[in-house]
């Protein structure tokens, strides 16, 4: 049982790390390779999260909720964090819609986690600037 949870915990891990060093591609993105930079991001969240931050901004409130209720409290905070700094570096109806969908998931994670986090308010207070 003990190396099941150790399992468990590595991958947990494993992907948090994954979606920082993505919010690291994020931040290095600049105008003129914006959407090479997103596509090797997309390839990445797709293969281990089997979705894309295309597909994110394009569900229904209800569908995303359905889909981020199997992830991890860790992996939606750094997603969160993701969706943050690519809304920011893309200024057109993109980025307001990807925002939208990290404001959905971090009211998510508030209503759901017992735990109250400042770095989720600002999160969600600069996306609210992006909208």
């Amino acid at each position: 049982m003990q190396e099941e949870k150790d399992y468990f915990q590595r991958e947990i891990q494993r992907l948090a790390f994954l979606l920082k060093e993505l919010i690291g591609k994020a931040l290095r993105l600049r105008s003129n390779n914006f959407e090479q930079g997103i596509q090797n991001i997309e390839s990445d969240l797709k293969n281990e999260f089997d979705l894309t931050l295309r597909e994110l901004s394009e569900m229904k409130n209800s569908e995303l909720t359905k889909k981020i209720s199997g992830l991890n409290e860790l992996h939606l905070e750094k997603l969160a964090g993701l969706i943050t700094v690519v809304s920011g570096n893309s200024q057109n109806v993109f980025g307001k819609r990807i925002a939208k969908k990290g404001i959905l998931i971090l009211e998510y994670l508030d209503n759901h986690t017992k735990t109250f986090s400042m770095k989720r308010m600002e999160l969600k207070n600069t996306l609210q600037q992006y909208l």
